[in-house]
């Protein structure tokens, strides 16, 4: 029979788990994708282009919106991601610590 002092001793290996984008690529996405809507929609509404053009411009402002928002979602869950992984570092570090340094149980 195992002693269960020996298990709860033993710490518990979390897996790994994927973060998804980085907060700078993220980042990058969404200012390049805010230059392009800024630029595009300024052309459109100063309206000296020909029509086709205009379309174009229009259709690239469109899409450019979508990544901007696209990048700004990612952008939040890098941080959300990176702020969990900090916190679960620092969680392994304090139930590392050893004789007066370690986390005393709180009282119920």
């Amino acid at each position: 029979m195992t002693d269960p002092m020996v298990a709860a001793e033993q710490p518990q290996e979390l897996p790994h788990v994927d973060l998804g984008m980085s907060i700078g690529i993220a980042a990058t996405i969404t200012l390049v994708a805010g230059i392009l809507v800024a630029g595009s929609t300024y052309e459109v509404i100063k309206g000296s282009l020909s029509t086709g053009m205009t379309r174009l411009l229009a259709l690239l402002s469109l899409l450019s919106l979508v990544a901007m928002v696209y990048g700004l979602i990612e952008l939040a869950l890098a941080v959300i991601a990176t702020t969990a992984e900090r916190r679960r570092k620092a969680r392994e570090v304090t139930e590392r610590r050893q004789g007066a340094r370690a986390r005393k149980p709180t009282p119920h």
